[in-house]
């Protein structure tokens, strides 16, 4: 049985569009012509997600070997809106 995953984006500190599902952060790993491959934030995780050049998740391989972290995701996303809104 598949579940939907919640999916969305956030910028890095260096203006980088990171991946944000189910509340683990991905950021952008390589570029091919058709495909976007990303990869786990934390350095000791080994799950990868691929998307088309549109961003349109197409999967998601492993297993997460820590907790996802909403909280940070809130708070990277607060730190968006205040720095847009300060431009």
């Amino acid at each position: 049985m598949t579940t939907a995953n919640e999916i969305s984006f956030i910028i890095s500190k260096k203006g980088k569009k990171m991946f944000n599902i189910n509340n683990f952060i991905f950021k952008l790993n390589k570029t091919t012509s058709t495909t976007k491959y990303y990869r786990c934030e934390d350095s000791r995780c080994t799950v990868t997600a691929r998307t088309d050049l549109q961003d349109t998740l197409l999967n998601i391989k492993g297993d997460h070997c820590h907790p996802p972290e909403p909280e940070e995701i809130q708070i990277r996303t607060f730190k968006q809106v205040v720095k847009t809104r300060a431009h």
